[in-house]
């Protein structure tokens, strides 16, 4: 009776095994979030400062989103897609919303997408450490004009960063070396803000260093400026 039950099994598992004969995923999709001029835009390292929404049309109008995360410089790769035909939108950022791109994804494919940043925050000058070991940068922001049709949101308040990990942000920073968040108004825009650390930093630490300035949205995101390292000897 068992050998029977065993026969009669074989079918099955053939099936099961003829089912399940499918292709890994293995096409590539790269490229980065770019401003007007070109310039890769400064995020947080991973979903927490903006997502690539993701939705493959190939089988369904209607598909589930996937979501892809993104690097500190905007950039963004992922290897483990099946080709098809996406719709692509950058969501929850720092940016004005973007109008979503339909790419068909197959083999290696790259594409950038260009995004209106909220606002554009340079260094005044290089961070510097103080007689009192604290560290201090200068800093300005200006605002990109809205798309038509668009609001212009106001400035609501800035940050200093400070980290000894190189993904520095609002996701990995060390609180307890600066004050709470600053309110800023459009008042302050194009002229150089000081904020220091509130704690020395200490000796024979390299740290790595930005600053976040956010508008009132919906997402509340900070754009920052590039990451300085600071070398306290």
């Amino acid at each position: 009776m068992k050998n029977l039950i065993y026969i009669l099994m074989i079918p099955l598992v053939l099936c099961a095994c003829k089912i399940d004969d499918v292709d890994a995923p293995d096409s590539t999709f790269e490229g980065r979030l770019v401003d007007a001029g070109g310039a890769g835009i400064q995020l947080e390292q991973g979903a927490s400062s903006a997502r690539l929404k993701m939705e493959e049309l190939s089988w369904s109008n209607t598909p589930l989103p996937l979501f892809l995360n993104l690097k500190q410089d905007g950039s963004f790769i992922n290897n483990k897609l099946f080709p098809g035909n996406y719709k692509v939108t950058p969501v929850e950022g720092p940016f004005y919303p973007v109008v979503e791109k339909v790419v068909d994804i197959k083999g290696a494919t790259k594409q950038d997408f260009t995004v209106i940043p909220y606002l554009n925050v340079e260094w005044a000058a290089e961070p510097v450490i103080n007689a009192d070991k604290k560290l201090s940068v200068s800093f300005k922001f200006t605002s990109n004009a809205a798309p038509e049709g668009l609001t212009k949101p106001n400035p609501l308040d800035y940050q200093l960063f400070i980290s000894t990990n190189q993904y520095v942000g609002n996701n990995n920073w060390d609180n307890t070396a600066v004050g709470a968040v600053a309110p800023v108004t459009v008042d302050k825009e194009g002229q150089n803000i000081t904020i220091s650390s509130s704690v020395p930093m200490k000796y024979s630490t390299t740290y790595y260093v930005r600053v976040g300035v956010r508008v009132n949205d919906t997402y509340k995101k900070y754009n920052y400026t590039t990451i300085k390292t600071v070398m306290v000897p």
